[in-house]
């Protein structure tokens, strides 16, 4: 007794069902583990020349960053990246940020091959935006230097 193209098109529909709610799950829990921020005072969204997009989100307590978050859809080398631009940031005064640019974030990732050495300069760049969103917002009125 042999399937049937029904039979078949049953398991077909099946394994469908099955790899949506596995997909489902994935992005689900991608989201999740990913840190967020609601409203930041600084936020910026890059997409290189390599097609990696980087968003990095400032807030700003007492004048240095209080918290952070970073979001990237690209290789091992630019999550590195951006993490590290986003956790290097923390407590610094926006002058101090001037000061993060790609040599220190490829120095604190421990190194990148020459091939990769735009994820850190894509991190740099980003961060920066996201500096520059919050002098915006600041000079505008719209972000305090207390902000919470």
């Amino acid at each position: 007794m042999g399937l049937t193209m029904i039979d078949y098109v049953l398991w077909f529909f099946l394994i469908c069902v099955v790899l949506l709610v596995i997909t489902g799950l994935w992005i689900g829990v991608y989201y999740w583990l990913s840190p967020h921020l609601e409203d930041p005072d600084g936020k910026a969204r890059i997409t290189g020349a390599c097609m990696d997009t980087m968003e990095i989100c400032l807030r700003f307590r007492d004048d240095r960053v209080s918290e952070s978050s970073y979001w990237t859809d690209g290789c091992a080398q630019s999550l590195n990246c951006v993490c590290r631009a986003a956790e290097l940031a923390k407590g610094k005064s926006p002058d101090e940020i001037l000061q993060i640019d790609e040599d220190l974030i490829r120095e604190s990732v421990g190194g990148l091959p020459e091939d990769r050495i735009h994820c850190a300069r894509l991190a740099a760049e980003t961060l920066q935006a996201a500096l520059d969103d919050f002098m915006r917002k600041r000079r505008k009125g719209r972000v305090g230097s207390s902000t919470t």
